[in-house]
């Protein structure tokens, strides 16, 4: 926790105050968090922290090359699918990201990734809501 806090004191997220919540995953022995300034996705441009725990110890954890991809259903068309960018900070399992999601609705979220301590995925969902014009 001592990173997160370091990381909100010298990121760009720093300016707004805490991050809060959106999700919080276990799978197995890891626990996902996503996180950001108001604590929930709205269409548009979104920026957001994506944290790595082991469960048991409390503490972040070391993985490579995650990945996070949202999609929503649009009926006989298939699933829109958007894929977030993520790169790491300077604490091990904490990575700062954007996410672009054109529409309002609840998204299945996928995120992967590997490690010495703990590959795997996990599937969950994350509603997005509407974003109010001239808003951030």
């Amino acid at each position: 926790m001592l990173a997160l806090i370091t990381f909100i004191a010298t990121s760009p997220f720093a300016a707004a105050g805490e991050l809060q919540v959106i999700r919080t995953y276990n799978v197995r022995d890891i626990v996902l968090t996503v996180l950001n300034e108001t604590g929930e996705w709205t269409t548009g441009q979104n920026k957001f922290v994506l944290e790595f725990a082991s469960a048991t110890r409390k503490r972040l954890i070391p993985v490579v090359g995650p990945t996070m991809n949202a999609t929503f259903p649009v009926g006989g068309n298939g699933d829109l699918r958007s894929s977030a960018h993520l790169a790491p900070v300077s604490a091990e399992g904490l990575y700062v990201g954007t996410i672009t999601l054109p529409r309002a609705g609840e998204r299945t979220v996928a995120v992967a990734w590997s490690g010495a301590v703990s590959t795997g995925s996990a599937t969950f969902s994350i509603p997005v809501q509407t974003g109010m014009k001239g808003a951030r």
